[in-house]
């Protein structure tokens, strides 16, 4: 199963290096020695002096640990404690000091120190966010359907390569989201890591917490729509279908006008109904129904969805459910010949014959060339009482299913004999549009069928006239006849 993809966020490049404020006087020892432990950190990191530079920055983290505990007021050395921290890759103590750092200095109203402080922050956010980034997209590129199973020994190499970086981008990630905690685009990023995994579980959790710190943010909601349907899917491909109708149950709660989630439930049921023991068909056919039916009710324009319902409840033999939603569809798509001729099949069950005539009679009308239709249109007058149209229709199919198309239907009409009644039809009626020649009863037959006019004339061996089909117009039900 192949996972859906979240949109990216905008990729802001790091920006470290920040002009580094002068060291304060007149403050606690171990906040100015851990100042000036960062400052001279950073000066051997620039001149390349690594170990130096990594001695410096413990020493920093301890002296402003310490600075914190008996200065807590002193916001600008917790704003340094967190570059430490940020500079040692622990970005979640990096992240709570320089929160703390904004906030205070925010409180009182040193406005300059803030932005310096944040500006820092996001500068390592930046950074860590943009390597996460990279990292996903080296992984795509290697491996791109990770949930796909490898064909072949050079898939198993390239998709160890993927999840290592996958591995790599989600560290990255997550020391991002660290840092600037409750940030919505490092949240969907970070559980996009875990999506494409089709680790839908871990992703639906960090997007469920990054819903806590943003409730409104719309990517996220977007993003957890698409999780959560591919948490839903995988249940169905492992066949848990009652977990997976569960599931949408609650999706549907939680969002009662997507009808996504309905649709969802129906084709379940609906695929149960077909794969399952025949005594339980019936019960998911009519579950199947009334999902497709709320999924309809939501999307009141796709006929798809109301013709599934009633296919669903006929299915089911739900015939006064099933009504409603074929009326609901034609009233949508009024030429759909497959909606008409199973409407015409449940008037019938409702005994409603004239109406079932009407439905079957129509989709006729519109595709007169189909046998099927003919055949179903003649099952009706039969059901109905009305054995002549019945007869009529039923010789259209005979000759349909049976018989081979003239090449050229004028050349086959002109061999009518002179006086004969295919003479005289050919005189009143002219050349039809097809000529089909058939076998019945150890006798041969041509039916002439003038489809623009809606009927056909079924001649004997001899020329002679044996049955005159016309569709043109509906027949009555007995019951109807005056």
């Amino acid at each position: 199963m192949t996972s859906h993809s979240f949109a990216r966020g905008l990729v802001l490049s790091a920006f470290l290096g920040l002009a580094l404020p002068g060291i304060a006087q007149a403050r606690n020892e171990h906040c100015s020695g851990g100042i000036q432990y960062v400052v001279q950190a950073m000066r051997d990191k620039d001149r390349g002096y690594t170990e130096d530079y990594e001695r410096q920055i413990k020493k920093a983290i301890q002296q402003l640990t310490m600075c914190e505990a008996e200065d807590p007021a002193d916001f600008e050395a917790i704003g340094y404690l967190g570059w430490a921290y940020a500079e040692a890759e622990s970005a979640a103590a990096a992240g709570a000091a320089f929160e703390k750092a904004i906030a205070g200095l925010k409180a009182k109203g040193d406005i300059k120190k803030m932005d310096l402080v944040r500006q820092n922050q996001m500068s390592f956010w930046a950074k860590w966010f943009n390597e996460g980034l990279d990292r996903i997209k080296t992984a795509q590129a290697a491996y791109p359907d990770f949930c796909k199973k490898p064909d072949n020994e050079a898939d198993v190499t390239l998709r160890g390569e993927a999840e290592k970086s996958y591995q790599k981008g989600e560290a990255a990630m997550t020391r991002a989201r660290q840092i600037r905690a409750g940030d919505p685009l490092t949240a969907r990023n970070l559980a996009t890591v875990h999506a494409l995994q089709c680790q839908f579980k871990q992703a639906e959790a960090i997007l469920a917490d990054g819903l806590k710190a943003a409730p409104e943010d719309s990517s996220l909601k977007a993003a957890m729509r698409v999780v959560r349907v591919n948490i839903a899917n995988t249940m169905v491909d492992e066949k848990k279908y009652d977990e997976a109708i569960t599931f949408y149950a609650e999706l549907a709660k939680s969002e009662p006008t997507n009808a996504d989630h309905w649709l969802a439930t129906a084709d379940i049921h609906f695929r149960q109904a077909q794969s399952g023991p025949e005594d339980t068909r019936p019960g998911h056919f009519r579950a199947a129904g009334e999902a497709y039916a709320k999924a309809s009710e939501l999307r009141s324009n796709d006929g798809d969805l109301s013709f599934n319902a009633a296919l669903s409840f006929q299915n089911a033999k739900v015939y006064d459910k099933a009504l409603p939603m074929w009326e609901r569809t034609l009233k949508i798509r009024p030429e759909d010949t497959d909606a008409l001729s199973a409407m015409g099949d449940v008037l019938i069950e409702l005994k409603r014959c004239g109406e079932a005539i009407t439905a079957v009679h129509r989709a006729v009308t519109l595709k007169g060339d189909d046998k099927i239709l003919h055949r179903q249109l003649s099952s009706a007058y039969t059901r109905c009482g009305n054995n002549p149209k019945a007869t009529e229709e039923l010789v259209v199919f005979i000759a349909l299913s049976r018989g081979t198309a003239a090449p050229d239907a004028a050349a086959a009409v002109k061999e009518a004999k002179q006086g004969t009644a295919a003479a005289k039809t050919l005189a009143s009626e002219g050349v039809p549009e097809q000529v089909y020649e058939w076998t019945a009863d150890d006798q041969k037959w041509t039916s002439w069928f003038y489809w623009a006019k809606r009927r056909a004339y079924h001649f004997g061996d001899n020329g002679a006239l044996s049955q005159k089909s016309d569709w043109a117009t509906a027949g009555v039900a007995a019951g109807d006849k005056k």
